[in-house]
């Protein structure tokens, strides 16, 4: 994605300061929906924009402008909006800054507002400029979130992280702007490097995002770069189910168009038309759908990996709850729900390009076990073998695909 620009710099006023290694202040917003959004917007049109609710996108995030919200309800879609005086220029006089309040609390309750957009891929420089202009934003826009990014983990140093230490430029841009949702940056499916650091980007994200106790975004590849591979149905549902092993309560699909010239093909053709993988990701956004309300109920307690295990990634134990998984390679995650005895384990299978019959051993014995539907949003049984001490359970994969288990322990003894 690597825009690195940051839309909205040098607003007046003091970020507040929180200490290094503290939890930030409760933002006042917790997700009602699982975010599936879409990066790289359309054009403010009806047709455009149905095309995008069609595939079950639910959110537009870009520098979009108020003029798109009337489109955006009409097609059940939501925003982020920027363009309505949140810049360096307008902000720095006191009339400035009473006509962006005015704006940010003249669309602020619109139904088609998700928040605003303040920033992609913030160079540290920026930080105490992006904290000022999300203070401003906190003081006037009625709770609504925004939408401001850190740079990914295989961006450059120097310039723009300052330092190579990537755990610590997360954790300042935590304190510096105190968001609502972190955004995990990295696009997996690099060329030459399947992987690359995406799973080392996801843990370091998914770790710092429940320290401070809110969710995160986790950015996928739904375009094709010049001279890569074409992306498989397989690739893309790897990145999905990958990205929800490891906890994410919202995806971000870039990117809608292309590049000009040709370097980039998106989600659609130039044409506007849907292409082969804007049906795929359309089936995926429905699993997400389905999956999205239990999916943010659960919280991520360990992730772990068989087969090859990338950098930053935990190879699975071989004493833990699930003790082993046969089959091919995999990640694990594992999540509780606050209140609940039942355990959950959202596998993913790393073999993109076959289907793999999946073997788990868990390490207790189980008196149910289910899993969750994405085509109906319903948990079923799953057959399980059971004696005094462990629990198998088998099943099939597609090529990339996951499955979200629910496991009824019984205790011990």
């Amino acid at each position: 994605m690597k825009q690195g620009v940051l839309i909205c710099v040098l607003a007046l006023g003091l970020s507040a300061c929180v200490p290094h290694g503290a939890r930030l202040p409760e933002s006042g917003w917790q997700p009602s929906e699982f975010l599936i959004a879409l990066r790289s917007a359309p054009p403010a049109k009806a047709e455009p924009y149905a095309l995008a609710a069609q595939a079950g996108f639910t959110t537009i995030v870009d520098p979009v402008g108020p003029e798109a919200l009337e489109v955006a309800r009409r097609c059940g879609l939501k925003l982020t909006v920027a363009k309505i005086g949140l810049d360096s220029t307008t902000l720095r006089s006191a009339d400035g800054r009473r006509r962006a309040a005015d704006q940010v609390e003249r669309f602020c309750r619109h139904p088609a507002l998700w928040g605003y957009f303040l920033g992609d891929e913030t160079r540290e420089a920026d930080f105490d400029a992006l904290g000022r202009l999300t203070d401003f934003v906190r003081a006037h826009g009625q709770d609504k979130p925004f939408f401001a990014s850190p740079l990914p983990s295989d961006a450059f140093v120097g310039p723009a992280l300052a330092n190579a230490d990537y755990v610590g430029y997360v954790e300042r841009f935590l304190r510096a702007a105190r968001p609502p949702l972190l955004v995990s940056s990295c696009l997996p499916l690099r060329a030459g490097e399947p992987e690359g650091g995406y799973f080392e980007n996801l843990e370091i994200i998914r770790r710092a995002a429940l320290g401070h106790g809110i969710p995160f975004c986790a950015t996928l590849r739904g375009s094709v770069w010049a001279g890569m591979q074409p992306l498989t149905e397989g690739d893309l549902r790897w990145e999905v189910y990958t990205a929800l092993a490891y906890g994410a309560r919202g995806v971000a699909w870039f990117s809608y168009w292309g590049a000009p010239g040709g370097g980039r093909e998106g989600i659609v053709a130039p044409d506007g038309s849907p292409t082969e993988r804007y049906r795929w990701i359309a089936a995926l956004n429905a699993d997400l759908r389905s999956l999205g309300p239990t999916l943010l109920r659960l919280r991520s307690t360990a992730v772990y990996h068989t087969g090859d295990v990338p950098p930053g990634a935990t190879r699975l134990p071989i004493h833990g709850l699930v003790g082993a998984v046969e089959g091919g390679s995999f990640v694990v995650g594992l999540f509780e729900e606050s209140g609940h005895d039942e355990r959950y384990v959202l596998l993913a299978s790393k073999e993109r390009q076959r289907e793999v019959a999946a073997k788990i051993t868990i390490h207790q014995p189980c008196r149910s076990t289910a899993w969750l539907d994405p085509a109906t949003g319903r948990w079923l049984d799953l057959p399980a073998r059971t004696d005094r001490f462990q629990t198998a359970i088998e099943f099939a994969l597609p090529p990339g695909g996951g499955r979200l288990l629910r496991l009824s322990l019984k205790p011990p003894g």
